[in-house]
């Protein structure tokens, strides 16, 4: 029994990412997928210019092999197009992980790319949030991604994607499934980050050295801990002040 795959744009927003249903995307497929057991990723070799170019062929095709070519495009600015939730002609002869014919059993991922790993900083950012967003969805590890080009059959048959270091990239989307929902959504991480980066700030300025009124080198929370104390003498010291010059009724 096959099926589609209707979560598709719940996981692409998962990312934080900005997401594009394209229409009729939940009714488009050759078919429905036997399993759902990894992503493979491709880079679409077209034109250099535009955010997304290569949609109209990845959603209709070309002459000789007929579209959906993937469930997944990944624009230059990071935007996520969600294309078609059934069965799409990616992989061709293929074989991962001790299954072939990978169209039947992993999404497949068209990144914009002129194929000369000309990627932006957004794609690179979003690539592996996206692939880690639907390995999570699926309950697959971060081994379940692969590039076109290491899938391929017979090896040496695809190039793609190039400039994606696969082994670093499996090492990140493995990061991000270790915590996914803290991890994967890219608003979340960058603001632990700048709260982390705000507390080593704070620490680096703390354990700043400096010279106290000696000349001896400290610590600056030790100047600051010292110059409390003082303060909190001399406010001492005008208390019984005031008390000794406050009048009292004498029988």
């Amino acid at each position: 029994m096959t099926q589609q795959v209707p979560w598709l744009a719940q996981a692409a927003r998962m990312t934080d990412f900005p997401v594009v249903e394209v229409d009729g995307w939940r009714g488009r497929g050759h078919g429905g997928m036997d399993t759902l057991e990894g992503v493979v990723l491709h880079h679409t070799a077209g034109p250099a210019t535009g955010d997304y170019p290569s949609l109209r062929v990845v959603r209709g095709g070309r002459p000789g092999l007929a579209g959906p070519l993937a469930q997944l495009g990944l624009a230059r600015s990071g935007t996520i197009f969600v294309i078609a939730a059934g069965l799409s002609y990616h992989a061709g002869a293929s074989a991962w992980a001790g299954f072939t014919g990978l169209n039947r059993r992993f999404l497949g991922v068209e990144a914009e790319s002129t194929g000369r790993g000309d990627w932006t900083p957004a794609q690179l950012d979003a690539y592996p949030r996206l692939v880690a967003a639907l390995l999570h969805y699926m309950r697959r590890p971060a081994g379940r991604a692969a590039a076109h080009r290491e899938v391929a059959r017979p090896p040496g048959r695809k190039i793609d994607p190039v400039g994606i270091d696969m082994p670093a990239f499996r090492a990140r989307v493995a990061e991000m499934l270790a915590d996914p929902t803290r991890r994967i959504p890219r608003l979340t991480e960058q603001k632990e980050n700048t709260v982390a980066d705000a507390q080593e700030i704070a620490e680096a300025v703390w354990n700043h050295p400096v010279r106290n009124t000696f000349g001896d080198v400290v610590q600056a929370r030790q100047v600051l801990v010292a110059a409390e104390q003082r303060v909190a003498d001399v406010q001492a010291r005008l208390a019984a002040l005031e008390q000794r010059l406050t009048p009292t009724d004498n029988p």
